[in-house]
């Protein structure tokens, strides 16, 4: 079975500064990968709440993070086709930005709302972003196959 990919990004606030601080996106055989994200020197946006909710402070970040090109190197070298789902596209298409600007270079592919290949099975938004990113893809996922499983 080859599945489509899905992305999740946890950010570090809900406002229009925030930067991403963790990624997870899913593989076509249905692989999940994650990792947290190394701040860039001018992202200091930070909710006190979200790192609550998601468990990671800039500390953490700064210690076991990724650098911005790391992240995008792997993401790309992974994805089979240029199209991603997400939970909810347009956060996800405003941290993918801030990725990719911070390497000056442009989004390399299209994301839409997982709801385009789900007709069920996915909480709605305001109940996943109470998941962290990797805890959504899998739901996502998980729904995917049980909506395609005679196929």
């Amino acid at each position: 079975m080859s599945y489509p990919h899905f992305i999740a990004i946890d950010g570090s606030s809900w406002e229009e500064q925030a930067h991403p601080v963790a990624i997870a996106w899913s593989m076509a055989d249905g692989q999940i990968k994650t990792t947290l994200i190394q701040p860039e020197d001018d992202w200091d946006d930070w909710d006190i709440a979200l790192q609550d909710l998601h468990g990671i402070n800039p500390d953490t970040l700064y210690q076991l993070g990724e650098t911005v090109w790391s992240v995008i190197r792997e993401l790309e070298n992974d994805l089979e086709q240029p199209h991603l789902y997400a939970d909810e596209a347009d956060r996800a298409n405003e941290m993918l930005e801030k990725l990719y600007e911070a390497c000056n270079r442009d989004v390399s592919f299209d994301v839409s709302d997982c709801r385009d290949v789900l007709s069920e099975g996915v909480p709605q938004p305001e109940e996943m972003n109470y998941l962290p990113c990797d805890d959504r893809v899998r739901q996502m996922l998980l729904a995917w196959a049980d909506e395609n499983r005679s196929e």
